[in-house]
């Protein structure tokens, strides 16, 4: 007992020294403060919003390509106008993997078999064409397609060339990324962006499939940069 009340102060000491909440001056914004905050960020986010699409929708081309690569699943519409920006004489690649949607129907089985029937209903030549179809993969389509395509060209001897890749307007950032990982600091390389004829993608927040083009886009880029270290 007498143990107990020897230590009882210190026991007390200890508690009061064990505070868990004290008390302090706090700084709160006026309403004029809340009201240049809210015009602040509304600024910011409206800016945001209207340069998401020009950031992810990168064109820088190289001047005077020998190859072109094009995506396979471009529509008809962007492979059109892609083809009249192509330089006469230049390969075109064609490139994607296969198709899971009426194989039984048709005879090209891959993104890169179809789009190469495309240009020759269109009037390319089949020397000018070389087909590259990717693998089946569930992860990495377009790198994995960027794979493939620097192998054919390896075997062709062209691997080297300077080359301009087409895609369709946001995924042009992150095709030209993956494409530039996969080809190496050897190939000089550029990209286009093609406008869609489907939808508006400078007011991608007015239509739901822009705006869903625009946020896939939007979070792709945001793993390929996360996953960086795998390419």
């Amino acid at each position: 007992m007498k143990s107990a009340e020897l230590l009882r102060p210190a026991l007390n000491a200890i508690t009061f020294s064990m505070k868990f909440f004290r008390k302090t001056e706090v700084w709160r914004p006026t309403r004029w403060g809340v009201l240049l905050a809210f015009l602040f960020l509304s600024a910011l986010g409206f800016g945001l919003v209207l340069g998401l699409y020009p950031f992810f929708a990168q064109t820088r081309p190289v001047v005077q390509p020998r190859v072109i690569i094009i995506e396979g699943w471009l529509a008809d519409a962007e492979l059109a106008e892609a083809l009249e920006q192509l330089d006469p004489g230049a390969l075109l690649v064609t490139t994607g993997g296969p198709i899971k949607l009426a194989g039984i129907l048709v005879e090209e089985k891959t993104y890169a078999e179809v789009t190469t029937a495309r240009l020759s209903k269109l009037g390319i030549p089949s020397e000018r064409i070389l087909t590259v179809p990717a693998p089946d993969t569930a992860t990495d389509r377009t790198y994995v397609s960027a794979l493939a395509v620097r192998r054919a060209l390896e075997e062709q001897g062209l691997l080297g060339r300077p080359a301009n890749l087409y895609s369709l307007g946001a995924h042009s950032r992150r095709s030209f990324l993956l494409y530039r990982l996969a080809l190496g600091p050897e190939v000089p390389l550029g990209v286009v962006a093609i406008e869609s004829q489907e939808f508006d993608l400078r007011h991608w927040w007015k239509s739901s499939l822009a705006f869903k083009h625009v946020m896939s886009e939007l979070m792709s880029w945001t793993y390929v940069q996360c996953t960086r270290w795998k390419y």
